[in-house]
C-alpha cells in the first residue's frame, strides 16, 4: 500500500500523464494538416456569390488557413515533431518548448477569430496541458534562462550601452508611430469608422440635372483613408481613385487620371444622406447627385 502511495505521489508519473495527453491529441491535428484534410470547404461555399461583408468568420478564417498548400503542411510539421517529441523522457522538455507557440496560436485564432465552441475548449485544453508540462519542468527552465541572460557574467559599460538602446527605441518608435498615427486619424464624415471595421458606403438615390430627374442607376461609393476613392455600379467598377476633400470648404476633388479631374461641392443633408453637386464633363451640365449613408458590418458587433 505505502509502494502505491509513494508511487502515486511521484512527479514522473503526472509529468509522464500531461506529456503523452498533449503528444497524442496534437498527433492527429499535425497530420491531417500534412495530408491537407483539415482546411476543407465546401463547394458551395467556396462558390457562394456575396459580399466580403456577409461572409461567415469561420468561413474567412478557413479559408486563409487552407489557401496555401505548402503552408498547411508545414503547420502541420510543426506540431508533429513537438508532438514525438514529448513522447520521449529526454526530449520533454524541448518537445514542450517548440508545441508552446503552437498550442498558444492555435488558443489564440480560436478566440480572436470566434470560432466553434468545440475548437475553443480543445484549444484551451491543449494550451493548459502545454504549460503543466512547462511547470512539471521548470527547474530545468530556470536554470536554461539564467545561460541565456548570462547571469553572472559581467559586462562593461551597461549604462552607456542602456542608455543608447532606450534613445534607439524612442527614435524608432517615434518614426514608426507618426505616420501609423496619421493613418488612424484619415477619418471623416464621408469614410466612416474604417479603423474599426465599419467604413461607410453612400448608396446613389437619385440624380438631378437643370430641375430634371435624371434616369435611375445603380451606383454606390466609398470614400477611404488616405484619399482612395472606388465607385461600384451595375455595369462598371472605378477603382483606386484619389481623392482630396476640404471638410472647410465643403468641396471634393476627384482625380480619375492626369486627364480627368472633377471638382465637387458636398453637403450633408443630415447624417445619413449627403448631396454632391459635380460638373458632368461630357455633356458640361451640373449634376445634383443624393446618396444615402450605409454603414458597412453596421449590424456586426465586435465580440
Amino acid at each position: 500500500m505505502n509502494q502505491v502511495l509513494v508511487f502515486l505521489t511521484k512527479k514522473h508519473l503526472y509529468l509522464g500523464i500531461i506529456r503523452y495527453l498533449l503528444g497524442i491529441t496534437m498527433l492527429p491535428y499535425a497530420l491531417t494538416k500534412i495530408f491537407r484534410t483539415q482546411f476543407v470547404l465546401t463547394g458551395f461555399a467556396l462558390t457562394q456569390s456575396q459580399s466580403l461583408e456577409s461572409v461567415p468568420g469561420t468561413t474567412l478564417a478557413w479559408a486563409f488557413l487552407g489557401q496555401s498548400a505548402w503552408f498547411q503542411v508545414l503547420l502541420g510539421f510543426l506540431e508533429l515533431i513537438p508532438a514525438i517529441l514529448l513522447l520521449f523522457r529526454r526530449t520533454t522538455l524541448l518537445g514542450a518548448t517548440l508545441m508552446l507557440p503552437v498550442t498558444l496560436n492555435v488558443f489564440l485564432i480560436n478566440y480572436a477569430l470566434n470560432l466553434w465552441v468545440g475548437t475553443k475548449v480543445i484549444a484551451s485544453a491543449l494550451l493548459i496541458l502545454n504549460i503543466l508540462v512547462l511547470v512539471f519542468e521548470w527547474t530545468k527552465i530556470k536554470s536554461l534562462l539564467m545561460v541565456i541572460i548570462n547571469r553572472g557574467v559581467p559586462f562593461k559599460l551597461t549604462k552607456i550601452e542602456t542608455s543608447i538602446n532606450i534613445v534607439l527605441i524612442a527614435v524608432v518608435g517615434y518614426l514608426a508611430l507618426t505616420p501609423l498615427i496619421e493613418y488612424r486619424n484619415q477619418r471623416n464624415e464621408l469614410t466612416g469608422d474604417w479603423l474599426n471595421k465599419q467604413p461607410v458606403e453612400w448608396l446613389l438615390e437619385k440624380e438631378e440635372s437643370a430641375d430634371s430627374t435624371l434616369a435611375s442607376r445603380d451606383l454606390k461609393v466609398y470614400f477611404g483613408a488616405y484619399g482612395k476613392y472606388d465607385e461600384s455600379g451595375a455595369s462598371s467598377y472605378i477603382h483606386d481613385v484619389s481623392y482630396a476633400v476640404d471638410t472647410i470648404k465643403r468641396t471634393i476633388t476627384l482625380k480619375y487620371d492626369e486627364s480627368n479631374v472633377v471638382n465637387c461641392k458636398y453637403e450633408m443633408l443630415s447624417d445619413s444622406e449627403l448631396k454632391i453637386d459635380r460638373i458632368d464633363s461630357s455633356k458640361n451640365t451640373a449634376v445634383s447627385q443624393y446618396f444615402r449613408k450605409r454603414i458597412i458590418n453596421g449590424d456586426h458587433n465586435d465580440e
